[in-house]
């Protein structure tokens, strides 16, 4: 059975002691999974231990479709955002501007592009950062307004393990696909206009 590297509070707790932010906080996070010998993020979850392998750092715009907390005891994550990337939705919105409508002909190329994220993220900020792009996101829409879109940056993740703690077997590979793939880390969240990034201005 492997041992536990860390988990994601005391990833939280070492960037609380270097107490500073952006780059540093990034910074405490790897220092954190190097002590272990190993580029790894121990979670967690209900009653297994997740392990996953810090893949490559991400920045990436999305036009927001969707999100949530995930606050159940046994959820691998704390936040799951539904968004298209800038660089996929740009060139649907070149011909089809109103391409986030359901009655858009652009649609269809809408939901081919639409991705859902499982996010783990880096520390409270963070989550209380996409609680108010969500938040925004379900103003707008009620009211009909423009549309909202935010920047990520953090590290892709690659879920490597889902071990049973009692029982000590790792299931990762019986997990239907959705709960082990799409995962990133965020460090910072940034809510910017959406019209203006599909513009490119």
């Amino acid at each position: 059975m492997r041992k536990p590297l860390i988990s994601v509070f005391a990833i939280i707790a070492a960037m609380a002691v270097v107490g500073g932010c952006g780059q540093q906080e990034f910074a405490a996070i790897e220092e954190a999974n190097e002590r272990y010998e190993g580029n790894e993020l121990y979670v967690e979850a209900g009653d297994f231990d997740v392990y996953f392998e810090l893949v490559e750092p991400f920045s990436e715009t999305y036009m927001v479709f969707g999100g949530d907390p995930v606050t159940h005891a046994g959820a691998f994550n704390n936040f799951w955002l539904a968004g298209i990337s800038m660089e996929d939705a740009r060139p649907i919105y070149e011909e089809h501007s109103d391409f986030y409508m359901c009655a858009s002909p652009g649609a269809a190329r809408a939901k081919k592009a639409l991705k859902t994220m499982n996010i783990v993220t880096a520390d409270s900020y963070v989550l209380e950062a996409l609680n108010e792009v969500i938040s925004e996101f379900k103003n707008r829409i009620g009211q009909g307004g423009d549309r909202v879109a935010v920047r990520l940056e953090g590290v892709k993740l690659e879920m490597t393990a889902a071990v049973v703690r009692q029982a000590g077997e790792d299931m990762m590979d019986r997990l239907p696909k959705q709960t082990r793939s799409n995962y990133f880390l965020v460090k910072s969240v940034e809510m910017v206009d959406a019209k203006a990034e599909l513009e490119g201005s």
